[in-house]
């Protein structure tokens, strides 16, 4: 890296500190876990140790401590790919390794109830940021020990995780089939839903192709946990989602460490 002391146009770190994220050198673990709502990082604060919270800059906020005896960061993403790829860039800059997404997503099958996970292997979708990292047509994978990590620390918890691929697009409206006006909840869908199907999807959300996509060009051991806050197919929503974050610390804390220990 280039002398970080002085910012420029080309890379604005000020000291070895990044423009973005609100921490410097030393302050990011190797293992990061990536929710998108800076919200969720201070929900999963109180289940560290030996905390160092650094607060926020944007919709970036993160903390530093302990989970079961290992250095763990939590690092909010917001919401799709152009700041999950800032953050993700300023992480690998920092130090991390290894980098789990840990948020939320639709099921577009009946057959996964709100309130589970699921650990995608493979993700395609409509986003931007993917598309700049990879070939065109090109179906970023995740880490394969580390999914298989995350399946078996769900399985371990009595929690039911499900394998497959996850559909991401940069639009929640639009691009999900959802209605762009309140007095149209009947009108007809733009049929992208369809389309992910087709594909073999089984839910989706707006990261998890940037995750798997720019976690490759850096480097970094990816993959993505994710839990199950609404189902398309049977329109269901999990109003109540805590638990359902906290267990989302708790299988991916612990998939690294089984990972770490292999």
């Amino acid at each position: 890296m280039a002398d970080s002391a002085k910012p420029t146009a080309r890379l604005p770190f000020s000291g070895g500190r990044p423009p973005h994220l609100p921490c410097g050198p030393g302050d990011v673990a190797e293992d990061v876990l990536v929710p998108g709502d800076p919200d969720r990082v201070a929900l999963l604060r109180d289940m560290l140790t030996d905390v160092q919270d650094f607060g926020r800059k944007r919709e970036f906020a993160l903390v530093t401590g302990t989970f079961e005896g290992r250095r763990l960061t939590i690092c909010s993403s917001g919401i799709g790919g152009p700041s999950t790829e800032i953050a993700m860039v300023e992480l690998a800059m920092l130090g991390a390794k290894r980098l789990i997404r840990i948020g939320g997503c639709s099921a577009l099958v009946p057959e996964i109830p709100t309130g589970d996970y699921i650990v995608p292997h493979t993700a395609t979708g409509l986003t931007g940021v993917a598309a700049l990292y990879a070939e065109h047509g090109y179906t970023p994978e995740a880490d394969p020990a580390l999914a298989s990590a995350l399946e078996e620390s769900a399985a371990a918890l009595g929690l039911g995780a499900h394998r497959g691929m996850i559909a991401s697009t940069d639009s929640y409206y639009l691009g999900q089939d959802r209605p762009l006006r309140l007095d149209a909840v009947d009108s007809p869908d733009a049929g992208y839903l369809d389309r992910f199907l087709a594909e073999g999807a089984i839910g989706v959300e707006m990261e998890s192709q940037v995750i798997l996509a720019v976690g490759r060009a850096l480097g970094l051991r990816a993959a993505c946990l994710l839990g199950v806050h609404g189902n398309r197919a049977t329109d269901n929503w999990l109003v109540d989602y805590e638990n359902t974050q906290r267990n989302l610390l708790r299988i991916a804390g612990r998939a690294l460490a089984h990972d770490a220990s292999q």
